[in-house]
């Protein structure tokens, strides 16, 4: 879950005034959360400007994702193969009924 900040939060934390905050975001150097009826900043778009992007995964959760994905993509390229094999039986299929019945 993302932490909010507030504009004297953010300003606090990076040791600035609130209006050097509205500054920020007007130059649109730092965008707020939309959809809320005050100003908020999300600590992972915080912690992105600052340069330190923070990871969505444990990198044992992500070594299991790459695997996953790894999996995932070769039982699609047997699939896709496997397709097209289809593909063509039942197009040769068609093409010899057509030619006995015609």
């Amino acid at each position: 879950m993302d932490i909010l900040l507030t504009k004297k939060d953010l300003a606090t934390k990076w040791q600035v005034s609130e209006k050097a905050i509205d500054d920020y975001r007007n130059k649109g150097i730092i965008t707020s959360v939309k959809g809320l009826p005050s100003v908020r900043f999300t600590s992972q778009h915080i912690a992105e400007i600052e340069g330190t992007k923070l990871e969505r995964f444990s990198p044992i959760e992500r070594k299991r994702l790459e695997r996953e994905n790894e999996e995932l993509r070769i039982r699609l390229e047997r699939a896709e193969v496997t397709i097209a094999k289809i593909q063509m039986l039942s197009t040769g299929h068609v093409y010899d009924l057509q030619k006995n019945i015609g």
